[in-house]
Parts: structure tokens; sequence; C-alpha cells
């Protein structure tokens, strides 16, 4: 099976270069920035199994340091997935957001409505509230991005949600009703496995079921040799859900 790279209006999409029915995935790299490559190495890997991929990119940064990210329209990320559920080839479109994009891939399927494009999300190794906005020389210095104030700069945009996206508020799960995904090293030094943890508790006690993955011994990002793991279980959770 060969492998194309596209632009889709304004975003690049990877998949193969013959095929119908296929299952779409929008990709929400974290706070490491767009420029760091880790998206698109995530829509390499869901191209070469069958599916079209869309690495999103957003915030700032260069090929040499993450950059700021503030005041993300999170319906951009919405508009992508509509116009990747409008391509011929595509059956069905699924979120994946990982680390700083992981809480954000919740909010977004939540906030979406009945009619918004995203039918399954999957998140790895996010948070469990509205992260504030990220600035890495602030980082640097190490202040984290854990239990910011109200009044904390944000991260997130949408207009009429202000509330569902105020730093530090729990994630708007109560709206959330496409199946989720949540995968987590219980080793994870950046955002505690408990936060995962705690989503699929608040997701289980409202009656909605939540395919789970904790990997013993692992960090933010699997190792090699069990990585594989983590794509075998997304690829099934998506093969089913879309």
């Amino acid at each position: 099976m060969g492998l194309n790279l596209e632009m889709m209006g304004e975003w690049p999409v990877y998949g193969p270069t013959t095929g119908s029915g296929l299952p779409g995935v929008v990709i929400l790299h974290g706070s490491e920035g767009p420029m760091a490559g880790w998206g698109h190495r995530f829509a390499a890997i869901l191209a070469a199994h069958g599916m079209l991929a869309l690495p999103y990119g957003y915030g700032d940064g260069d090929f040499w340091a993450a950059g700021r990210i503030a005041g993300v329209d999170l319906r951009g990320v919405v508009a992508a997935g509509a116009r990747l559920a409008a391509d011929a080839r595509c059956r069905g479109v699924g979120l994946f957001g990982w680390s700083f994009g992981g809480g954000m891939a919740l909010s977004i399927a939540a906030l979406q409505g009945a009619d918004g494009p995203f039918k399954a999300v999957a998140s790895h190794a996010g948070a469990d509230f509205v992260t504030a906005a990220f600035d890495p020389e602030d980082f640097r210095k190490g202040h984290r991005l854990r239990d910011p104030a109200p009044d904390a700069p944000r991260a997130f945009l949408w207009p009429g949600e202000e509330a569902a996206l105020t730093p530090g508020a729990p994630l708007p799960l109560g709206r959330l009703d496409v199946p989720v995904f949540l995968s987590v090293g219980d080793a994870d030094p950046v955002w505690p496995h408990q936060q995962t943890l705690n989503v699929a508790a608040a997701l289980r006690a409202r009656g909605r079921p939540v395919d789970l993955l904790v990997a013993a011994g692992q960090g933010h990002g699997y190792d090699f040799d069990r990585e594989p793991e983590l794509w075998a279980r997304l690829l099934a959770f998506f093969g089913a859900h879309l």
C-alpha cells in the first residue's frame, strides 16, 4: 500500500494512495509545538494502517523550540474535522490529542454539539482540567501548568463557551457523548497518570463507556518496545467507532 501526503486546503493529510471508506483522524500535538513534528509522525503511523490523518498545528514555535500557546480558537479544529469528513474517501472522523492536546481534544469533542464532525475521541496523557496558556519560558523556569487560577491567560477560545474553557475548570465531560479512548503511563512525570484515571472515573460515573490503557512503568511517552501496544489499541478503537 502506497502512502500519500496532500494538502486539504490549509491542512496536510496523510493517507493511502488508493481506497475508500477510510477512517479519518485529526491529531492534536502537545506543548512541544507544531514544528516538533510529533503530530506528523503520528499521522504517518495512522496512514500506514489505512487511515486518513490530519495533523493540526496550533500555537507558536520553530524548529529549535516550542512557542507560546494562547488564545487558540478551538473552532478551527472543528473546521478541520468537518473538512476531512467531507472527503469522499472518509467514512467518519475521530480526534486524537497527545499531552497538552489530550485535554484539549476531550473539550472539543464535548463542545462540538450534536452536529460536530468528531464521532470518537482519544486522549493520551492529558490533564483532567482546562489548561491555561502555555509559556515555554515559564516552563523552563520551573513553573508548571497544574492548578491555574481562573483569571490566568487562556489557552483556548470558543465564543459562548467562556465558562467551559476557564483555566482550572474541570473538563466539560458532562457534555461528551462520543466513544472515548484514554491512555497513559503510570510513571508519567509530566501529567500525573491519576488525571487520566480521574477522567475515566468521571465518564464512567455518567454511564459513559471508556476504553482505558494504563501501561505499567511507562512515562509520558511509551518506550519503543511498548509503543506498538498503544497504537494497536488506538487503531482498534478508531476502527470500531468510525
